[in-house]
This record gives structure tokens, sequence and C-alpha cells, in this order.
């Protein structure tokens, strides 16, 4: 240490005098570490009170909450401009009552059911009901009208379908309320990053001169100022405690994310018994082989003198590194495919057949009618009102008439447009999108003419088929789930049945167990009133991926689930006949009848 302080005032004397002056000595003065290390800290608290303090300054702005909240979760099916997915948002906030916003944003299809004349025109319009956003607060859904009511139309899609206006914009109030918000969070913004970078440039400039002054100790004195490879030693075992105890301390704050004891079917027990088996045997290598290479890293770091051993072969080595994992993975993949056959293998025969089809972004169920059967279906059939395509010659009439209208309009339209003398670019690229839709136009035709008269797919047994949105299973009783998907691949995900299976796109997939635990059992074991069964999307299938789930609710008898299916409706119930005020009586075809009459005439 002596030596150190001797060769640090040397360097100082040989810097500052001899080499740099009175501007040496100055520099000297200025990259004295505390000096530097007081006025570093000084910088970082300035910088840590602005982004603390500063988000206060635009939290309050719901416009740009609503903004940031909108687009997370609604832009997939809306536009402002024009029709997506789901209806133009332009105005909407001064066609409909705020009220009802709110209510339809939460819970539209309960409105729907409830009779609510314009959720029943805009699902006859669209042929689908806007998802539910249960989860969002009152507040939430105030910041997304609040947005709405600035009538944004700058949104990809949107704006740019919308018809520019001529003339000159109405000048920009700078009273707006709005317009201050947003000029405040610009200018807070801009001085966080200003902040930011001048920060950066003043810890590479402090290292840089701390670096400079450690590598002039060092040439002018000859002593090496720090030992690499100590450091480095010591730096795997660093290394080693913290990452070993980041992952314990992982295992106890979250491992009860883990769901590895509260499974709700018979076939979760052994599931999680099959993880843990896992997470036990593969545990114990990962800790015992990181211990082993950090603390040989370290013992075995480099030293003068030291030379290392070359130790090119072992055979018992090569034999007890390959038998025992191959052992150990033997045991985990005989382990795991024994509880994957029993989960797959055939469903018993009381097993409930329910179909479960996915679409983006959303489910539909399908429960068999009173006949017990579930009815054939088509991807040819899927139209806005049958939308999942099952075999209901009614339904097929329709779409057939329809997909003939809509296609005796665009061979139409086709033929005017090709009269025109001299097309634009943007009339040659719609004239080329009208054949391309004819063409589709004609092929589903042809699908459709090969389905005409087709006994099996028409046989009646789809026209009383439950399509709902919740899934009701009984406890203790199995269920048979036969998954299917509209557009694209999906993944039916329910954590608590510990259940996973792909939706495929023309390939039925299927999926059985049997529920142990009602709604109402789990609520009291996780002590949580509000908790419900969901069954998710487990596969990233767009930009609302993360909302699609439906309920899923078990319940503790067959007379409880009875009562609730007695209560549902057939998807395409068949209209009752109105019987004319002036028709005249059914003739009496009663002889006894008849002959009384003549009796009591005489």
């Amino acid at each position: 240490m002596r030596k150190l302080q001797k060769s640090w005032l040397l360097l100082k004397d040989v810097v500052t005098t001899r080499v740099l002056g009175n501007f040496g000595n100055r520099l000297y003065k200025v990259m004295n570490l505390r000096t530097l290390i007081k006025k570093l800290t000084s910088a970082l608290t300035v910088l840590l009170a602005v982004v603390l303090f500063a988000p206060t300054a635009y939290a309050d702005g719901n416009v740009e909450t609503g903004k940031k909240l909108f687009e997370e979760n609604c832009t997939s099916c809306h536009f402002f401009g024009r029709d997506g997915q789901g209806p133009a948002l332009k105005d909407v906030t001064t066609r409909r009552p705020e009220a009802w916003l709110k209510q339809w944003i939460k819970q539209a299809d309960k409105m729907i059911d409830a009779g609510d004349p314009v959720g029943k025109q805009l699902k006859e319009k669209f042929g689908v009901v806007m998802t539910n956003f249960e989860w969002m607060t009152d507040a939430q859904i105030g910041d997304i009208i609040a947005y709405l009511k600035t009538n944004p139309t700058d949104l990809p899609g949107g704006g740019g379908d919308e018809k520019k206006e001529d003339g000159p914009k109405p000048p920009i109030n700078p009273d707006n309320p709005d317009v201050k918000d947003k000029e405040a969070t610009s200018s807070v913004k801009s001085l966080i990053n200003f902040l930011i970078v001048l920060i950066l440039i003043a810890v590479l400039i402090i290292m840089g001169a701390v670096f400079n002054v450690l590598g002039l100790i060092s040439r002018y004195t000859g002593i090496p100022f720090s030992n690499p490879h100590r450091i480095n030693a010591w730096l795997m075992i660093v290394f080693m405690v913290v990452g070993l105890g980041a992952t314990f301390w992982e295992f106890k704050v979250h491992g009860k994310f883990a769901l590895i004891d509260n499974a709700a079917s018979e076939h979760g027990a052994s599931v999680d018994s099959m993880l843990m088996t896992t997470l036990y045997i593969t545990g114990f290598v990962f800790v015992v082989t990181q211990i082993a290479l950090f603390v040989f890293a370290f013992m075995y770091r480099h030293k003068p003198g030291r030379k290392a051993l070359f130790y090119p072969h072992n055979n018992m080595l090569e034999y007890i590194w390959t038998i025992i994992p191959a052992i150990a993975l033997t045991v985990l993949v005989i382990n795991g495919f024994t509880k994957w056959s029993s989960i797959t293998k055939k469903a018993p025969e009381n097993a409930e057949t329910v179909e479960v089809f996915a679409y983006q972004f959303g489910w539909n169920v399908r429960y068999a009618g009173a006949d017990k059967k579930l009815g054939e279906f088509s991807f040819n059939l899927i139209s806005g009102t049958n939308p999942l395509g099952l075999g209901v010659e009614d339904q097929y009439t329709k779409l057939k008439a329809e997909v003939d209208t809509n296609l005796a309009k665009n061979e139409d339209l086709y033929k005017r447009m090709q009269t025109i003398p001299d097309p634009t670019s943007e009339e040659k690229e719609e004239m080329a999108g009208l054949v391309q839709k004819i063409r589709l136009q004609k092929a589903h035709l042809s699908r459709l003419a090969a389905l005409e008269g087709d006994k099996k797919m028409f046989n009646k047994t789809a026209d009383d088929d439950l399509v709902l949105k919740e899934i009701v299973l009984v406890k203790n009783k199995p269920i048979h789930f036969v998954f299917r998907a509209r557009d694209v691949i999906h993944s039916a995900y329910s954590p608590h049945f510990r259940m996973q299976m792909n939706c495929v796109p023309g390939m039925p997939t299927t999926f059985w167990f049997t529920p142990t635990k009602t709604t109402a059992e789990m609520r009291g074991i996780l002590e949580d009133p509000k908790f419900d069964y969901y069954l998710y999307c487990a596969k990233i299938c767009g930009a609302a991926h993360y909302n699609m789930k439906i309920k899923i609710r078990v319940v503790e008898t067959e007379a409880e689930y009875q009562k609730w299916i007695a209560e549902q409706k057939p998807a395409f119930a068949p209209a009752a006949e109105a019987v004319p005020a002036n028709a005249p009586a059914p003739a009496d075809t009663d002889t006894t009848k008849t002959q009384v009459m003549a009796l009591n005439a005489k």
C-alpha cells in the first residue's frame, strides 16, 4: 500500500508539473475521485427525482390513458373512418349515450341477451358479438370514452379511409385542456430525454478519466494496479451466490403461481406429480453443475507458475456422464408417455361431448340439443348467421342465395368497369380485386352446390344445437371436448384443469377430463370470492390474442346442469308460424260429437 501511495504521489508530480504544467494541476483537481463521485451522485439524484415526479405532470391526462387502452384492446376490430370487424367509431360519443357505451364495453353479450335494440342490430350486421371487457375498471372505460370524444383520425387504417375535407383546418385553441396536457407531456418527456443523455455523457467522461488515471499509474510506476485473473475468479463466486440465491428466491416468492397443488381434474394430480419429478431431477442437476462450474473456475484461475494438466481421455468418465443422463431421461420420457397415454385415451361412454370453436378473437361453445346429438358441420357453411358452419338446411339456402347475389353484383360491376376508356391505377387495382373476389365466390358456390341434397349433412340433428358463450360442467362427470378453429391455429388452455390442446382449422382435435372441484369449492380453496375458471388461448393468434377467453363454470349436481341447459335456446330455433285472426276453425272430425249435435238440432 505504501508503494502504491508513493507511486501515486510520483505520478501526480510527473503528470501535473512535468507533463501538463498548470493545466495538468487543474486537471488533477477536477479528476479527484471523491469530487467526481459527489457530482455524479448529485446528477443521478436530480434525474431520479425528475423520473419519479414527472409522470404526475401527465398522469392526469385521461385522453392519453384512454388512447393507450384503446390501441391495446380495440384497434384489432375497430377503425374510425370505416367499418372493420366492428362498426366505425367516428362521433360514437354523440351517437350513443355515455352510460350505454360503458355498459356495452363491459357486457355487450348480456345487453344483447336482454334485448337491447342497438346491440341486436350490431350483431345482425357484423355477425359477431363484441368481446366483453369486464376486467376494465369504470375509470379505465371513462378514459377510453374521453379519448373517443376527441374524434381521432390518425390510427392506421382509420383516418386514412376518411374523406379529406377541403379548406383550412380550424385553429387550435391553446386554452383547451387536452392541448395543454399534450404540451406538458411533450415538454416533460423532452426534459427527461435531455437529462438522460447528459448523465450518460458525464458517466462516460468520468469512466474514461478514471481508466486514464489508472493507466498512467501503472505506466509510470511499473506496478500493476489490479490482478484481472483474481478479480474474474471472485466474480465467479459472486455470480454463483447471486444466481442461485435469485433462483431459490424466485421459487419461494412466485412458486405459488406454478399451480402445483390445486388441480381441479382427476388427471391433474398425475400431471403435477410428473412435473415435480422432472423438477426435482433437473433441479438437482442444475444446482450441482452450477456450483461445480463456478467453484472450478475459481479454484483453477490463472496463477504465475501454474500449468494446466493435459488430460485427453478417461473411459470411466465417459461411461458415467453417458449412462446416468440416459437413465434419468429414460425415466422422464416413460413417465411422461404413460401420463399422456392415459389422458388421451378414448373418452368414457358416459362422457358428454361438447364442441369448442375458436376464432379471432373469441370462443363459441356448442352443446347438443334435445336429441342429445351434435349435428354435422362444414367450413363451407360458415356465415354471419351461422358462425360454426352447422348443417342447417335453412341457413344453407340463405347462404347460397347470398353468395349468388353478391356474385351477380360483382360480375355486373366488373363489366361496367371494363367500359372505362382509360382507367386509373386505383381503378385497375379495384378491377383486379374484383376478379379475385369473383373467382373465390364461384369456387364457394361450386362447393355449396356439392352439398345440395346431402342427407347426412342436413339430417336435422344440428337444428336444435345450442351455441353459447359459457361452458358449464358437472363435478365428477367426464367431459369430452372437440376443438375446431375457423381462421388460424389457436390453443385451448385451462390451467386449473391441466388441459391444453391445439385448435387447428380443418382438423378437429379432442381432449377429455373429469372435473373434481366446483367453482364454489375452488373459490373457498383460493379464498377468492371472485374466482372463475377460464379457457384461454395459449397460441399467439393476433392482436387481441391476450383477451381471448371464455368462462367455465363447474356445478355440483346434474340437476343444476340440466336446469341451466333447459334455460338455453337453440341457435336456429324455428320461428312459430302466426295464425291469421280470421282463419276458419278446423273441421271437426269427431263422428260421435257430430251425431250428438245432429240429434240436438232435431
